[in-house]
């Protein structure tokens, strides 16, 4: 059961459909669900900058058990300009303190197959680690931060090569932080989530060794909610959080439908960005077309002299009633044939002359 918060910011956003939890002092509301991000009230958020982004619902094909399996080592560097050029697929990133568990959970999502070094000595990753999985999307697995036992300068180089990877890799998708949650919250954790938020680096938290509650020290459960209250109270809004252990495989599932729901957002925003191109480049051939053929618009021929611009009432001097025989040609000039326009005094002019003339 997860608790309905009714905010945009958290992993448990279901719709509230439960009943109200028995002794529960608040009465909230406890939305049953079987696993996270089922329902389309349950979507991934990330983090990034002041904003969270939620993501399309998981689909598992793009990260299925026999795909994950499909993963090779292709390079490791110490220099963001030396990893694999740029090839549009989208790069999920692991970062965490020295120790806390990045190898051992990259083994738990790809079944071994990774061949990550895991050690129990802290440093071990010190490159920036690319891992191809099924030709279709990369893990990099980065240095670890907080390392005591390096030099200051090994420490300062990694954590310059690891930063700069970040702001300027075309390519990556989003990143997971990882937290030790068998320990209380280290300033160090709550430094690193500060410097992604600072610097729009879209990540999320996975919280590791969730299997382990050390004697006389808090319960896992409640270094989790003390590291999300620290987070809050200085960002005021949380990423989803995703608990997992290498021990028993928990959260495994959980964490591939992140991954999935982080490349199926890059896949449509790539997606987006190329239609975006495509347009912008028709739209320039049409405008070139437009320079190189101006259009030309009908020249409206003069009117015959003595035609108005528009019929005359009977009242209107000038009016001339319509006379059998008077017509205009194709061109709108009256024919020769037809008799001249006469204008209504003309007439009345004519008639009594004739009259007279009778009489005479």
């Amino acid at each position: 059961a997860t608790r309905a918060t009714g905010g945009l910011w958290y992993v448990d956003e279901g719709k509230p459909k439960g009943k109200r939890g028995a002794g529960d002092a608040k009465g909230d509301v406890v939305v049953e669900t079987d696993a996270l991000f089922a329902s389309k009230y349950d979507k991934p958020v990330m983090r990034v900058g002041a904003e969270g982004q939620s993501l399309p619902l998981p689909e598992m094909r793009i990260v299925s058990d026999k795909k994950m399996r499909k993963v090779q080592f292709v390079s490791a560097t110490e220099d963001a300009d030396d990893c694999p050029a740029p090839d549009g697929l989208p790069e999920v990133a692991l970062i965490g303190r020295s120790n806390v568990g990045k190898s051992s959970l990259l083994n738990l999502l790809t079944e071994g197959a990774s061949g990550a070094l895991v050690s129990s000595k802290p440093g071990t990753t010190q490159r920036i680690n690319h891992y191809l999985v099924n030709y279709k999307w990369w893990i990099v697995d980065l240095p670890g931060y907080g390392y005591a036992e390096a030099t200051e300068d090994e420490t300062a180089k990694w954590e310059a090569f690891t930063k700069d990877y970040f702001v300027t890799r075309s390519n990556l998708a989003g990143v997971l932080l990882l937290i030790d949650a068998s320990v209380p919250p280290q300033a160090k954790d709550a430094e690193y989530a500060d410097w992604l938020i600072e610097n729009n680096v879209p990540f999320t938290i996975v919280f590791t060794k969730c299997d382990r509650d050390k004697p006389g020290m808090p319960s896992v459960e409640e270094n989790k909610a003390e590291f999300e209250a620290r987070l809050e109270e200085r960002w005021h809004r949380s990423p989803s959080m995703i608990p997992t252990s290498s021990v028993n495989a928990d959260g495994r599932e959980d964490v591939l439908k992140f991954i999935s729901s982080i490349i199926l957002f890059r896949r449509r925003k790539n997606e987006e960005l190329k239609n975006s191109k495509r347009r912008a480049r028709v739209n320039a051939m049409k405008n070139a077309k437009r320079e190189e053929k101006p259009q030309r618009h009908r020249e409206r021929k003069p009117k015959p002299a003595g035609v108005d611009d528009g019929p005359l009432l009977p009242n209107q001097a000038g009016y001339v009633p319509r006379v059998k025989g008077k017509s205009k040609g194709a061109g709108g000039e009256w024919s020769e044939s037809s008799k001249e326009r006469v204008s209504m005094e003309s007439l009345i002019a004519q008639e009594l002359a004739d009259i007279e003339s009778e009489k005479r």
